[in-house]
């Protein structure tokens, strides 16, 4: 993710399209992270066989990519991207479904495994800063990196404990449908069925924010190299961004399980402090804006990320953790931030990045506007 993610803008510039264009053919592989996730998940509830699935959309997608980096045709760039974004990134709620059903929600676990996946991304990061590799400008160095860590990853992979075989229970949802006093987490999972309304409401809040947080997902790499000229030390910000969330990861995890905090509260918060964030970029255009704006990430993507998978472990029953946290994927977050995507792409060449970071400012200022009227049904 350290080299799919940052470097898919700079990717696509270095093969001469316009920001237009680039949001674009991001948003068109965002609709590939929308279906593609939904079907494998399903796979998944059904089988499984989370192991032998996520090789193969490593695989899959790491082997797509080549061709899309590095082949001149348009059409070629588009299929394959889409591909590419499609199989890629069907492993995110592969990965979370698979986290929630071995660590039976337990937030403090789950905030640590998944501050371990940041903590990676941290670590492969910096360490492109300090070789120099990968080099920014060159496609083929950017796949040399990619293809490497999907060796890695399908290592990691197949050394990945046994998955919960379907129909397995916890002892506290037997507990349940035999009458038994348990913490209300565990009722809560089988009250709410397959998806509550308490889960969508919230992931409306969630999608909304999502479309905000397409600009430093997506759109922000140019920004640093373009504009602030960072060159490859942009790589070095992404990480930054990425060690504050490593931190929230692993608070939010602990507040949760003590029952500090709950999923609501991260969410909200992660929303002000989206809009923060991008306000930050709008009004200091420097490095010290962006040191700023990049260290809210750890409450806009990792207290949030933290907030709404936890959610769902509390919400929704544990034989459809994959095909919920798909639903939050492709629904929640890949949709919104295609939209996110596109409109910034034209917004960036039409307007400039002021305009861009001030005019999505409105998503973030929406979702707090929502979720605080639904406050009684969300808490």
């Amino acid at each position: 993710m350290a080299i799919f993610g940052p470097y898919v803008q700079i990717m696509l510039r270095n093969k001469g399209y316009s920001h237009a264009m680039v949001g674009v053919i991001i948003a068109l592989g965002q609709v590939a992270t929308m279906v593609v996730p939904l079907g494998v998940s399903a796979l998944d509830d059904r089988t499984r066989r989370t192991r032998s699935i996520a090789v193969v959309m490593s695989l899959v997608g790491v082997g797509l990519f080549v061709p899309a980096a590095l082949v001149g045709s348009m059409w070629v760039t588009v299929v394959c991207f889409f591909g590419a974004m499609g199989c890629y990134m069907a492993l995110n709620p592969l990965f979370d479904g698979y986290q929630n059903r071995v660590l039976e929600g337990d937030a403090r676990r789950y905030g640590m495994a998944r501050a371990a996946g940041t903590l990676g991304y941290v670590i492969a990061l910096s360490l492109s800063v300090v070789v120099g590799f990968p080099v920014e400008t060159d496609n083929w160095s950017i796949c040399q990196a990619l293809l490497m860590g999907g060796v890695m990853l399908v290592v990691a992979i197949l050394l990945a404990p046994r998955d919960v075989e379907r129909g397995d229970v916890v002892e506290s949802e037997v507990c349940v449908e035999r009458g038994v006093p348990v913490k209300s987490g565990a009722r809560a999972k089988v009250r709410a069925g397959v998806f509550s309304e308490r889960f969508y409401l919230l992931m409306a809040v969630a999608a909304l924010t999502r479309v905000a947080q397409a600009i430093p997902d997506k759109l922000l790499s140019s920004y640093m190299t373009e504009v602030l000229n960072l060159g490859g030390n942009f790589a070095g910000m992404t990480a930054l961004g990425a060690m504050s969330e490593f931190v929230m990861m692993i608070l939010c995890g602990r507040l949760l399980q003590r029952g500090k905090t709950t999923p609501y509260v991260l969410v909200l918060g992660s929303a002000v402090a989206l809009a923060v964030r991008l306000l930050i970029y709008y009004f200091f255009p420097n490095v010290p804006g962006l040191v700023a704006g990049q260290l809210l990430h750890s409450m806009t993507f990792g207290a949030f990320h933290i907030g709404v998978t936890q959610f769902v472990s509390r919400e929704v029953s544990k034989e459809h953790y994959a095909l919920a946290m798909s639903f939050y994927w492709a629904i929640a977050t890949n949709l919104p931030q295609m939209i996110g995507s596109l409109l910034g792409g034209f917004v960036i060449d039409s307007l400039g990045y002021a305009k861009l970071f001030l005019y999505f400012t409105l998503f973030p200022v929406l979702a707090i506007v929502m979720a605080l009227v639904w406050r009684r049904k969300l808490k």
